[in-house]
């Protein structure tokens, strides 16, 4: 009987522990350490006020002023104008001496500078000190003036429209002249032309102006004007427009597409320069007395030359 009530004891199960008991959010919160940092966070919201007066405004002050002869920009070529900073701040109404303490400064500046019609791209604007403010800027650069009924325009490779006042007429003739365009600029200043026609024309130029042994082709062949196709294509036929090139002589010489055709069966733009630079080599150049000549240097088995017609004289009454 002993036995069994000793096996009994052992085998009864032991009581379980008491689960702890967490102290609520209230007690937590009552706490000397979390009531020291709500009451120095209320502090500090109550008296911010007070003390951002009490702080001196340091975007006044000299040393912190930046000046239009301490912002500084990427060098300029030849044709940009030299009071290009002057421009693009008063374009944008912006007040020509400027806080380096301003959060805003480098944001508007460089939005000012994008709205310039010079003004390709904006790579950076950063704040310096001392007082300084470094722009990094992409210009365009011209490629050639459309002959409008009232003047020439100049425009970049892309057909971008460039401020005409920023030419003399001794720099118009530095580039080459796109004639026979019937439209008008549909953009302002900075903005595209808006005709296909004159967008693939400026591609022309661009590569006309590429030198070769310290001279541009246009120079080399002696080259007048781009002719654009008397029937302007739509945009989305903007690849099947040939062009035309008018020597100084009056030669003409047929082009065909843009550089930027994918046509088949189209020339590259070098095949095209090769063509011509050994036509030009063979004969003593594009013109000559005999002339004007149409050459097409468009099929692939060779250049083809003849006479331009010329419109009979008119026998004068004696």
């Amino acid at each position: 009987m002993a036995r069994q009530a000793t096996n009994k004891k052992k085998s009864a199960k032991a009581p379980e522990p008491a689960a702890p008991v967490r102290p609520s959010i209230r007690s937590r919160l009552f706490r000397p350490l979390p009531l020291c940092v709500l009451a120095g966070m209320s502090l500090f919201a109550v008296m911010a006020p007070a003390i951002r007066r009490t702080i001196p405004d340091l975007s006044d002050r000299p040393e912190y002023q930046l000046s239009l002869e301490k912002m500084a920009i990427t060098p300029a070529p030849a044709w940009i104008p030299q009071d290009i900073v002057e421009q693009v701040f008063d374009r944008a109404e912006l007040s020509a001496r400027q806080s380096l303490q301003d959060d805003q400064l480098t944001e508007r500046v460089a939005a000012a500078f994008h709205t310039h019609p010079w003004i390709e791209r904006v790579v950076s604007v950063r704040k310096s000190w001392p007082p300084r403010l470094q722009v990094d800027v992409i210009y365009r650069e011209p490629v050639a003036m459309v002959r409008g009924v009232d003047g020439f325009y100049p425009i970049d490779r892309n057909g971008i429209l460039l401020p005409s006042q920023d030419f003399s007429p001794a720099d118009v003739e530095r580039y080459p002249v796109i004639e026979r365009v019937a439209s008008v600029p549909l953009g302002k200043l900075g903005e595209a032309w808006g005709d296909p026609a004159v967008t693939e024309a400026a591609q022309i130029a661009s590569v006309l102006l590429e030198k070769k042994e310290g001279r541009s082709w246009w120079q080399r062949l002696e080259l007048a004007g781009i002719q654009v196709p008397r029937h302007v294509a739509m945009l989305g036929d903007a690849d099947e427009m040939e062009f035309q090139l008018r020597t100084q002589g009056g030669s003409e010489i047929l082009w065909g597409r843009s550089p930027t055709s994918n046509h088949p069966g189209e020339l590259t733009v070098a095949q095209k320069l090769q063509r011509l630079e050994d036509f030009q080599s063979h004969y003593g150049g594009l013109d000559d007395e005999h002339g004007p000549y149409q050459i097409d240097i468009r099929p692939w088995q060779g250049i083809q030359r003849g006479l331009i017609a010329r419109e009979p004289q008119k026998n004068s009454l004696r």
